[in-house]
């Protein structure tokens, strides 16, 4: 009786599916991770360097993370300044920030959660240059 041969699985297949395999994993991760924190690039703002002085972070760009709490002002022309709390440290941080008018499509609502991309400016109040809800 005549015996058949195995035949194997081509090692180019099984090298082809584990590429495969690795392409969607790293395009999973990517997409996974870009959706977490657009400014992981930028340094986060310590509230307790803001409040000891903040004279000495002008012109720096930091990230922050809190939530609106109020509107203190508004000017069509100029923006809009709001009052957002930073949880850093287990303290709750009050902190003035300003959305310019260039920003004004983002609708901002009391008591939400949102990060942004902010420059301290020469009078120490932190200018929102981009900014997302979180």
């Amino acid at each position: 009786m005549a015996r058949r041969a195995h035949q194997k699985t081509p090692s180019s297949l099984l090298f082809g599916l584990v590429a495969i395999f690795i392409l969607f994993a790293a395009g999973g991760a990517f997409f996974l991770q870009k959706g977490a924190n657009p400014y992981r690039t930028v340094e986060p703002l310590k509230p307790n360097d803001y409040f000891e002085n903040a004279n000495s972070l002008r012109g720096n760009i930091y990230q922050v993370e809190g939530v609106i709490m109020n509107a203190l002002a508004q000017n069509p022309e100029k923006g809009r300044l709001f009052s957002i709390v930073i949880t850093s440290e287990s303290k709750k941080w009050p902190m003035p920030i300003f959305v310019p008018s260039k920003l004004r499509q983002i609708n901002l609502q009391k008591n939400q959660s949102y990060r942004a991309k902010v420059r301290v400016d020469d009078a120490g109040i932190l200018v929102a240059e981009e900014i997302q809800k979180s």
